[in-house]
């Protein structure tokens, strides 16, 4: 299990987890936000991807490109 904070969110990610590789995002008060793709760099779940998260994903990592 790999845990990164960045933005004011936590992302973890699970070694054992499904296809397609992606992380699990949760907020300030642990709340499950959804999940990210990190191969296909697009959301799982439906949630708003917002400027802040997506400048969070960048900064831990999982965004390519600019935020």
């Amino acid at each position: 299990m790999g845990k990164k904070k960045a933005g004011g969110y936590l992302f973890i990610s699970y070694t054992s987890d499904h296809p397609p590789l992606h992380v699990h995002i949760f907020d300030g008060k642990n709340r499950l936000v959804g999940r990210w793709d990190i191969e296909n760099q697009r959301p799982m779940d439906e949630f708003e991807l917002t400027k802040q998260l997506r400048k969070a994903l960048y900064e831990a990592g999982y965004l390519r490109g600019e935020p």
